[in-house]
């Protein structure tokens, strides 16, 4: 069951961006255990943010979100460390 979600304030909504990384060897690494910092994807923000939109893909400080369901976080604007931006 997907959730609708508003943020309310300064609070942002994120999904976890699942990337894979293959091993020269072949193996499948997911991004929680390659040891690279799992991006987050924005999908909802509150009235008050003023440095992200929906679509961005940032970084975020561990342990500063709240889970919502299985798939989603809230974590307020202040605790999103980097924006990731394609070249």
């Amino acid at each position: 069951m997907e959730l609708n979600i508003k943020p309310l304030k300064s609070k942002v909504a994120l999904k976890e961006v699942k990337r894979e990384n293959t091993t020269s060897s072949g193996l499948v690494l997911m991004s929680d255990v390659s040891g690279e910092s799992p991006e987050f994807s924005v999908i909802a923000i509150g009235p008050l943010v003023e440095s992200v939109a929906v679509g961005d893909t940032v970084l975020i400080q561990i342990g500063k979100a709240t889970a919502v369901g299985n798939s989603m976080l809230v974590i307020d604007e202040e605790f999103i460390t980097a924006v990731l931006e394609n070249e």
